[in-house]
């Protein structure tokens, strides 16, 4: 029986979720807010991940201290127009050789204004190309606090894709944003991930998971 126990113990603390990947923007050298990529702060042993970037459509002409987040340049309506135009923001994760990742949650402070776009939508893909939502409706952001407020946390144990995750699979997380007035807009940092805190560097984007090794 003790040494049932001890099995059963270890497997469920192989299996606990974490956070795997974050990307915190404060610290000795805060973001500018102008950057086209910024590297994560922290990713778990037997991840690789890529720089949180920009899509094409997405420029930076002023700054968002501690914050990464950009303009439309042109006015972008639908979900459509958004996944046709590079309206989004992404990053991409590689399971290491010897390692099995699960993911559990996706967790963001996302950050709008007074005319930029405020509709967001995540998606993810395992081949670089086929895009599926994560989220039935998109996730609509109207509070126009300038730290940013965090969005409703995304469930990822529903998507078989995400979970037993083996090596040499490269899951890209793509939020695409649409809704803009950009004859208001005029190049305004206006639209994407919120500010991390002077105080404790907080975050505003967090990946969160289980790695185990094989």
């Amino acid at each position: 029986m003790r040494s049932i126990l001890i099995i059963l113990l270890s497997v469920f603390a192989q299996v606990s979720y974490g956070q795997l990947i974050t990307w915190n923007l404060a610290g000795p050298s805060p973001t500018t807010g102008k950057e086209a990529s910024v590297a994560p702060a922290f990713v778990k042993e037997g991840l690789k991940s890529s720089d949180l970037s920009k899509g094409p459509l997405i420029r930076s002409k002023q700054g968002n201290l501690r914050g990464f987040s950009g303009h439309l340049a042109k006015n972008v309506r639908t979900f459509e127009e958004a996944v046709k135009e590079g309206a989004y923001f992404e990053f991409s994760v590689d399971v290491e050789k010897g390692y099995t990742a699960s993911f559990s949650l996706l967790k963001a402070k996302l950050r709008v204004q007074e005319f930029s776009a405020k509709n967001f939508q995540w998606t993810y893909s395992i081949n670089g190309g086929d895009f599926k939502k994560l989220h039935d409706e998109p996730i609509y952001m109207s509070d126009l606090n300038n730290s940013g407020k965090n969005q409703p946390n995304l469930d990822l144990k529903k998507a078989a894709d995400l979970q037993n995750i083996k090596p040499n699979k490269k899951v890209t997380f793509r939020v695409y944003v649409w809704g803009n007035d950009n004859s208001q807009d005029k190049g305004k940092i206006s639209v994407g991930f919120g500010k991390s805190s002077v105080k404790d560097n907080s975050p505003v984007l967090k990946l969160e998971g289980s790695v185990v090794k094989n």
